[in-house]
């Protein structure tokens, strides 16, 4: 009896464990949130000149001012693109014009 009742414990523990990861990780929609915010707080102003949506999927939809100069751009889009945790980006520069660029 006592052996059954330590077999059923471990079954039990072990299928909480594997469970573990669903619950513990965070969701594609959050890892894709965070890792967007942290590469626009390395630009200072960016929330002049880009706003976002990330989708359920981990896709970022972005939209840069329209006067955004294509140096910084570029910079930006291959920083966002290579992020492991972005499932993809959608990205452009149809914004409003942002003053810090003259605009």
């Amino acid at each position: 009896m006592k052996q059954t009742s330590r077999f059923i414990s471990t079954l039990a523990l072990l299928s909480a464990l594997s469970a573990l990861p669903a619950w513990a990780e965070d969701d594609a929609q959050s890892k894709a949130d965070r890792a967007v915010a942290n590469l626009l707080f390395e630009y200072e102003g960016a929330e002049e000149f880009a706003s976002y949506l990330i989708r359920p999927d981990g896709l970022a939809d972005i939209s840069f001012a329209s006067n955004m100069p294509d140096a910084l751009y570029s910079e930006l889009l291959a920083k966002l693109q290579k992020h492991p945790d972005i499932n993809g980006v959608i990205a452009g520069k149809g914004g409003r014009a942002c003053r810090r660029f003259g605009g």
